[in-house]
């Protein structure tokens, strides 16, 4: 595509009406809920059993500041002079070996991701399923399961279609779920909560196995550098959404999406205060101390409710996740070796594509699902910290430089100064919470693996 000087921003595709506007949503709730499998139900729960309302700012700054990351991530694959449609394309315009160092990061730290997502997906499975057959080996042969279902799922050519009405299904689920269970406990700290917007750190309880910074580290990390963010250009790609026209259709579908996913967590969160604010002692070390909290305040259904919330969220994350760091690690690729590269553009029809999809990001992980793995817990917050300081410093100061050049940007979409300091601002914090992850990851690798 041939540089442009066009200086107003060109005219949009109208948003749909009735039922279209409802289908139109689409990568923005794949991705949001995709986020859900990373942690959200857990670390939310976590945080809510035990700090309260004390560290809820970290789950409102984390999520106001990813959707303002994605939102200008979409911003560069729509609105470049280049005609790029995968953000490492942009990376790559910077530097020529950070497509390369990306890949391999992905790679490593996409695994670590999808092992959590598919850990989950078989324990709720497991338990769903009466939890007691297949002794120690019972979560493996879930897992089995959810991989074959996985492999068949990408193989279709409309799996994008069947993952969005999968995500609308599951994120009014979860919900619905979490509602029920506040009721059921009966009782809401109105004050409490508005307290919890006061960027408080409280002070370390015996009742958590991590420290608060611990935990407001892993919340507040998927800020601007948490790989997944990178996701959401290669979803847009999937659903056609190749050019500036589409902006305006894609900010409406991002915050859409976005917006199950707060009151998710949001829900997540108060159902576990409420709850540890009527039983004081409570700790959760792993999922079964989450699912006896929701036994105990809703009832039988309760630890249901749990697992039903915990496979929706890990299968709404796995098979679309699969995909999408395959994507990125085989443009990554493409980049980097001489003799891909004439599948730049077109990087899906790389043979490789489908071997890394496969192996690396659906079969492999199963070994989180083997007898003696670290617990669901332990996994998503340590795997959480490594893809976070992995990826955080390229990704931040990446997409500011792409986003706030004239050079790279049609002269329309360059960011304006309050854009490119509020990205310079998000960058500050999250190279410092990289940082404060870092020097804490042999603490959790302790907690995890001891």
């Amino acid at each position: 595509m041939k540089s442009s000087s066009v200086s107003s921003t060109p005219a949009q595709n109208p948003l749909p009406r009735g039922l279209g506007l409802v289908t139109s949503v689409g990568p923005g709730l794949v991705l949001a809920m995709s986020f859900l499998g990373t942690g959200d139900l857990v670390s939310s729960s976590v945080s809510g059993a035990s700090y309260g309302y004390a560290l809820l700012w970290t789950l409102i700054l984390s999520l106001v500041a990813r959707t303002f990351i994605i939102s200008s991530i979409a911003k560069y694959t729509l609105m470049n002079k280049h005609g790029d449609t995968q953000i490492l394309d942009g990376f790559a315009r910077l530097s020529p070996v950070l497509p390369g160092i990306m890949g391999a990061v992905v790679l490593i730290a996409g695994f670590i991701t999808q092992a959590t997502f598919l850990l989950a997906a078989a324990v709720g499975l497991h338990e769903l399923t009466g939890g007691e057959w297949g002794g120690a080996w019972g979560r493996f042969i879930c897992a089995i399961i959810i991989v074959a279902l996985t492999l068949s799922l990408v193989m279709l050519r409309k799996q994008f279609v069947v993952l969005e009405y999968f995500a609308r299904f599951a994120s009014v689920a979860m919900i619905v779920a979490f509602i029920y269970a506040l009721i059921k406990i009966g009782t809401f700290d109105i004050a409490g909560f508005v307290q919890g917007m006061a960027f408080e750190i409280p002070k370390e309880q015996n009742t958590s196995a991590f420290a608060p910074i611990v935990i407001a580290s892993a919340t507040i990390g998927t800020i601007a550098g948490n790989m997944p963010n990178l996701l959401y250009s290669g979803f847009m790609r999937d659903k056609g959404w190749i050019g500036p026209k589409y902006r305006k259709i894609q900010q409406f579908d991002l915050i859409v999406g976005m917006a199950p996913l707060l009151i998710i967590n949001l829900l997540f969160w108060i159902v576990a205060a409420e709850f540890s604010a009527a039983h004081p002692g409570f700790s959760i070390g792993d999922e079964f101390d989450l699912s006896h909290m929701l036994s105990v305040a809703v009832g039988p259904i309760g630890p249901y409710l749990l697992w039903m919330c915990i496979f929706f969220a890990a299968m709404t994350s796995f098979p679309p996740q699969s995909r999408g760091f395959a994507q990125l690690a085989i443009n990554g690729i493409n980049h980097t070796v001489p003799s891909m590269r004439r599948f730049l553009g077109r990087d899906e029809e790389n043979p490789a594509f489908r071997w890394i999809q496969a192996i690396v990001f659906i079969i492999l992980p199963l070994a989180s699902t083997i007898p003696g793995a670290p617990d669901l817990i332990s996994l998503n917050i340590v795997g959480t910290a490594i893809s976070t300081v992995l990826s955080l410093p390229i990704i931040v100061v990446c997409i500011l430089l792409l986003t706030s050049r004239k050079k790279h940007m049609h002269s329309y979409a360059v960011n304006r100064k309050w854009q490119t300091g509020l990205l310079l601002l998000l960058g500050i914090i999250a190279i410092v919470v990289g940082v404060q992850i870092a020097l804490q990851i042999p603490a959790m690798f302790q907690t995890a693996f001891g």
